[in-house]
């Protein structure tokens, strides 16, 4: 089984426990607001990436009442979840690898933390993806944890017990480039430290950047 099919596996079985130890967005609600700023429109179509159990969702249905939402994940128990908290958002199972078989263009991507189950080379691909399914002016969110990729490996998490999940990590200067090949301006960059119930930090990075 592959390391990607691996954390699949580890969030369908404790989605439960997820949606509860990540149920308040309050450390990203800065960047999460920009965000919300940034579209222009009242109506927006928006795409979420790994949308999980749709905490995310929640606050961008409050901020655009009137959206149409279409939240993929790959973990089945996740979108159970999300469309018992969020009923009249569509909500799918789907790989994030196979957006552009969606075939469908939207006004804004969210994708918080799903590039830290993607590889360098995935991560590239999911950017550049993400540009062809915006509109002009469409705007991107990007969310992940900032390091070298050699620091990639299996982890203990705070929601999955012993259960460990394979977490890769992105170099900022990387995720500019892919950015910046994929014809996005980027607005903002964030970086902010992460405290895990241990007391040990990671960086996490987000950027908000806008298609050409």
């Amino acid at each position: 089984m592959e390391n990607f099919d691996v954390s699949v596996k580890r969030f369908d079985e404790f989605a439960e426990e997820y949606a509860s130890r990540f149920d308040n967005v309050s450390a990203y609600v800065e960047q999460l607001t920009y965000f919300c700023t940034q579209i222009k429109l009242d109506k927006p179509a928006i795409l979420e990436l790994a949308c999980g159990p749709g905490n995310v969702t929640s606050f961008l249905q409050n901020c655009f009442p009137e959206s149409r939402i279409l939240g993929i994940d790959l973990a089945p128990k996740m979108i159970e979840i999300a469309r018992i908290q969020l009923p009249d958002v569509d909500f799918r199972v789907m790989d994030v690898r196979e957006i552009s078989l969606l075939n469908s263009k939207f006004d804004a991507v969210m994708c918080s933390f799903c590039l830290p189950f993607l590889s360098k080379a995935d991560t590239a691909k999911l950017i550049a993806d993400c540009a062809v399914c915006l509109n002009p002016g469409g705007v991107l969110y990007v969310s992940t944890m900032e390091g070298n990729e050699e620091r990639a490996g299996f982890e203990t998490t705070s929601f999955s017990g012993d259960a460990e999940i394979y977490f890769n990590y992105h170099r900022q200067a990387d995720l500019e480039r892919a950015f910046v090949q994929s014809d996005f301006e980027i607005r903002q960059i964030k970086l902010q430290d992460y405290i895990e119930p241990d007391g040990s930090a990671t960086t996490d990075m987000i950027f908000i950047a806008v298609k050409r």
